[in-house]
């Protein structure tokens, strides 16, 4: 349910005709230029080294299998542009061109330099003063960003709700779909346009674009790239239809691909959840012995083995069974202590602390030592 603040910007924004509304038509407009810059900064050659050290410092998601850098950087988030354009111009250390320092200048407004009066390349104060400004104008156009945002995902917000509801039917992934539905929305929001096109149309892409590919994602018990997986549970549906029994077989069924349908037909099967009754004897979770668990009997003994231990130290004399206690933590005491923190409690040498605990210990060894190797031999 939208709050009243909420209720009130979709109102705002939303048009009762099939044009967008004014204060629309402005987000739209705020957020396209602001991305034309950011976007034309993060082509500038010379802070091409920087990008890919950027992406990776600020964990971003950068080049990978199958994408280069230059399709990582154009897949980022409008958010994720500012802070990788800040954490570059921050380190970036060398010669910097005047037509980009000009270019940039006029780009947000600054009246910084004379291109007449420029060389080559900015000198170190010439770029450190580009540098200051244009951090202080990035953070005051991405301030007005984030409003135009705001409103704009205000205004849309509902379309998250009746998309989840048409796509997914179990009520249990309801939630997630949801918040994957407002990752794309917010998506679609920063890919817009300043033309007149319906931005509901084009969210709404994205919102059933991304909660289908969650879904088909949640299907699979192992990582599997949803491009390749829907491409190919399309073709394996395709291949199984007995209108094609008797067609001359393509590209699309070689051997590879076959051998691709039936790995990703395997995936799909349903998996079992570890809540489901087994046998009438509780879910199968309660099946599962805990290897880690100690069993009845192990525990049985280290009790025993605790009340023996408890027993003897109460035979040896006071001095000893003092070190023993204050050494490993018996008896009332919190935990084990150096012997050198003993020495200073007793206040005794640090060699007659250690002579103590030693002959305690020998005391202590024929006894036990039966009942340690039964319980450490298993």
């Amino acid at each position: 349910m939208q709050s009243p603040a909420n209720k009130a910007a979709s109102d705002w924004i939303r048009p009762t005709s099939q044009e967008p509304s004014l204060e629309e038509t402005v987000s739209r407009k705020i957020i396209s230029s602001y991305r034309d810059r950011l976007d034309w900064m993060l082509r500038v050659p010379e802070w091409e080294s920087l990008f890919a050290e950027g992406l990776e410092a600020l964990q971003l998601p950068g080049p990978r299998k199958g994408i280069g850098l230059r399709p990582a950087l154009n897949a980022l988030l409008i958010e994720n542009k500012y802070t990788l354009v800040r954490w570059v111009l921050r380190r970036y250390r060398h010669l910097f061109p005047s037509s980009y320092a000009v270019r940039l200048s006029n780009d947000f407004g600054l009246d910084l330099f004379n291109s007449l009066d420029l060389d080559e390349h900015l000198n170190e104060r010439q770029w450190q003063s580009l540098c200051s400004s244009l951090l202080f104008a990035l953070s005051k156009e991405h301030r007005r960003y984030k409003r135009a945002q705001a409103l704009l995902f205000f205004a849309y917000q509902d379309l998250i709700e009746k998309t989840v509801n048409r796509v997914v039917f179990d009520p249990a992934k309801r939630h997630d779909c949801t918040q994957e539905g407002c990752l794309a929305l917010l998506h679609a929001i920063d890919k817009v346009d300043a033309s007149k096109t319906s931005l509901a149309a084009y969210a709404q892409m994205w919102i059933r674009r991304q909660v289908k590919n969650f879904i088909m994602g949640e299907r699979f018990p192992v990582h599997v790239p949803i491009n390749l997986a829907s491409k190919t549970l399309r073709h394996g549906s395709g291949a199984s239809s007995p209108s094609d029994d008797g067609k001359k077989t393509g590209k699309r069924d070689s051997e590879a691909e076959q051998k691709m349908v039936r790995l990703m037909e395997r995936l799909r099967q349903p998996s079992v959840s570890l809540n489901d009754v087994y046998d009438d004897h509780g879910s199968l979770a309660e099946q599962i012995p805990d290897e880690r668990a100690d069993s009845p009997r192990s525990r049985i003994m280290r009790r025993d083995l605790q009340e023996l231990v408890s027993t003897l130290i109460a035979g040896l004399t006071d001095k000893q069974r003092e070190v023993l206690e204050m050494r490993y933590g018996l008896n009332g005491h919190p935990e084990g202590k150096t012997l050198a923190e003993i020495s200073r409690a007793i206040g005794i040498s640090h060699q007659q602390v250690s002579m103590r605990e030693k002959r305690a210990l020998q005391k202590l060894e024929g006894v036990l030592e039966p009942y340690l190797s039964e319980i450490f031999s298993r």
